[in-house]
């Protein structure tokens, strides 16, 4: 998965370009995909996130979009284009889902998401939202005996953090990639607390509103 930084600024540049264009038809480029071809005649209502993935609301269903190591979007007035998977026609162009991966374990992945029956992949929480906050970053670190490197890495624990922000997040808190959860004390928590706060809102510019407020130590 892309990390957070990447993701938000992806959004926002997305979001301009196909909100509130209508899909006047699908093509299913890769055939694993071809039940998404029912989307057809809906608009594309808001570009999301959910933990690492895109999440493209729709007027009635939605689509999630695990960019892999080597996914992108590309949104053109040709008909085709390389390596695409899928193509969604609309009122803007053409906008691609690309995969150039070139590891299988990592390639881009799409999950249809229908309206009535699909239930949203578990992730892990949002390090920019308010609900992030630091008691319950203490909590994941009682609860989760491994290194702190692997427990801000987890994508089921924490969403959108992988080893680029990781890392600096590591350095900016004085953390080695070994030290384990059981070693980190109530000050350092808040050190690494504060550093994945601070490193995840240089990177993408962001600071969101819900983010306001957080709660104490005490």
């Amino acid at each position: 998965m892309k990390e957070l930084p990447y993701l938000i600024n992806l959004i926002n540049a997305l979001k301009g370009e196909i909100c509130y264009s209508y899909i006047n038809n699908v093509v299913a480029l890769d055939k694993k995909y071809k039940e998404l071809e029912d989307v057809k005649g809906q608009k594309i209502i808001d570009v999301l996130r959910h933990g690492g993935y895109m999440h493209f609301q729709f007027s009635q269903d939605a689509m999630l979009v695990d960019l892999g190591s080597g996914g992108s979007f590309v949104l053109t007035e040709n008909s085709t284009y390389k390596n695409a998977i899928i193509k969604l026609e609309t009122d803007n162009g053409n906008f691609f889902v690309v995969d150039e991966s070139k590891d299988k374990d990592d390639a881009t992945l799409i999950i249809p998401i229908w309206k009535d029956y699909t239930t949203m992949p578990q992730v892990g929480y949002d390090p920019l939202t308010k609900q992030f906050n630091y008691n319950l970053f203490c909590q994941l670190l009682a609860d989760n005996p491994t290194t702190v490197e692997k427990l801000i890495k987890n994508p089921l624990i924490i969403s959108g953090i992988g080893d680029t922000y990781g890392d600096m997040i590591l350095k900016r808190a004085s953390i080695t990639k070994r030290t384990k959860t059981t070693e980190i004390n109530k000050a350092k928590a808040r050190e690494i607390f504060d550093a994945i706060k601070q490193v995840l809102r240089e990177a993408s510019g962001n600071r969101d509103d819900d983010d306001e407020g957080e709660d104490s130590e005490d």
